[in-house]
């Protein structure tokens, strides 16, 4: 049952027998696994007629580029069992459905044989948020992103440098202070600022390590590509540097963007 005592929540398993029987999967055994994602104040509330569910697609292990809601439009979540280990399960957003509540209220309980830990939990209602949270930058920044340096794109130079440290990165944030909302004319360079946050807590020393490994190779990267802070007429890197996530104060938050790969500006 739905409403108020209801002990379904954001982030449970629908077993494999009600993701059939609600024509959610094709057959029973199948690769694909339905996690609720309707908000747990949605599922008590009688004004919501439907519940959402995402049909996600297991995986061997997590991608470090899908996971923490690095990537925007898809998400590597682990599920744990006392009995059965860990389980990953890719989501994506393309996969979203609704389930009637009427229907779904029959359904039964949920399938405690694997539970989504806490802090997975946080980050599927990060990436979950992050669909219609995330900024827009400027169509000419994001050109200018995509300049060919030997046969590949910067931005794809970016991902590809990071990729290595991915697992100890929270975030890369991009400052491009009041230029934030404008459309620059060519030769006009955009003023860039790049903070590579990592994980101060679990990480420590190898954590900064990386960072700060990242941080050079990008530093080099944008001279190439653009030339020095002082020659370029594109994007100017005023700044490139690793910062611990717990340095960083919400007014920093307040001020930058954070930059994702399959970002499409306005």
């Amino acid at each position: 049952m739905l409403g108020r005592n209801t002990e379904w929540r954001q982030g449970d398993l629908l077993t494999d027998e009600q993701a059939h029987a609600m024509g959610l999967v094709e057959c029973l055994g199948s690769t694909h696994c339905v996690v609720l994602i309707s908000h747990d104040c949605d599922l008590a509330s009688d004004r919501e007629l439907f519940v959402e569910v995402i049909v996600g697609s297991l995986v061997q292990a997590a991608d470090p580029m899908f996971a923490n809601a690095r990537n925007p439009r898809s998400l590597h979540a682990r599920f744990v069992s006392e009995a059965n280990g860990d389980m990953y399960v890719e989501l994506r957003h393309v996969d979203r459905k609704q389930v009637s509540k009427a229907l779904f209220a029959k359904s039964g309980p949920r399938d405690g044989n694997f539970l989504l830990p806490a802090d997975e939990k946080r980050t599927l209602k990060q990436w979950l948020a992050a669909r219609y949270g995330r900024p827009a930058f400027p169509n000419a920044f994001e050109n200018r992103l995509r300049k060919t340096v030997g046969k590949k794109p910067v931005e794809n130079r970016i991902a590809k440098i990071l990729a290595p440290e991915s697992s100890h990165l929270v975030a890369l944030f991009f400052d491009l202070g009041w230029d934030i909302a404008i459309e620059l004319e060519e030769a006009t360079p955009y003023f860039l600022s790049i903070s590579v946050v990592y994980d101060a807590t679990q990480g420590g020393p190898n954590a900064r390590a990386s960072a700060e490994q990242g941080a050079s190779e990008l530093q080099m990267l944008f001279e190439h590509a653009y030339g020095t802070v002082d020659t370029a007429t594109e994007i100017a890197l005023d700044a490139c540097s690793a910062v611990a996530d717990t340095f960083m104060t919400l007014a920093d938050l307040r001020k930058v963007s954070q930059w994702r790969l399959e970002y499409i500006s306005l």
